[in-house]
């Protein structure tokens, strides 16, 4: 508790053992609002984990289906759209240590990335069992793409509105 509020606390007339004891009961809620933080924090991040592996196999039959061009252009707009998400489930837990938000925004680009690379790999697979002969798209290309649109709205966050 801070000094001045203790003074005028005293003042009020409170006793040495009920400052304490406030001061205990305070304590108590940041540590209470620190762990609920922690589990809102991790949540959040199994949530865009799980959501970019969604969008992952929701992108298979579009990498059968379409050009490059129409392909990259949904792959950028999902990987803005998730990236945009995850800015604000992550931004929302305020009270994380920086090493938190570091590690997070290494991994999930990373994560992105390679659910990208693997249902690319698995499209490929399919388009092969076809019996036309579609052209089929450069998985890495596609995975690189995903993670730069997903990391994106991050960037622009961190640049355009540094706090």
């Amino acid at each position: 508790m801070e000094k001045k509020k203790r003074l005028e606390l005293k003042e009020k007339g409170w006793t040495e053992q009920e400052l304490k004891k406030a001061e205990r009961i305070m304590e108590h809620d940041v540590q209470q609002s620190k762990s609920f933080s922690r589990l809102v924090f991790w949540s959040a991040l199994i949530v865009i984990l799980f959501a970019n592996l969604a969008v992952s196999l929701v992108l298979i039959p579009f990498l059968i289906v379409f050009s490059a061009v129409v392909l990259y252009s949904v792959i950028v707009l999902l990987g803005i759209s998730f990236g945009f998400l995850y800015n604000f489930l992550i931004s929302t837990v305020g009270t994380m240590h920086k090493g938190h938000h570091r590690w997070t925004n290494i991994l999930v680009p990373i994560v992105a990335m390679i659910n990208i690379i693997i249902v690319v790999l698995a499209s490929n697979f399919f388009i092969s069992k076809l019996e036309s002969n579609p052209v089929t798209q450069n998985p890495f290309m596609a995975g690189i793409v995903f993670a730069i649109a997903f990391v994106l709205p991050y960037m622009i966050l961190k640049l355009f509105f540094k706090k």
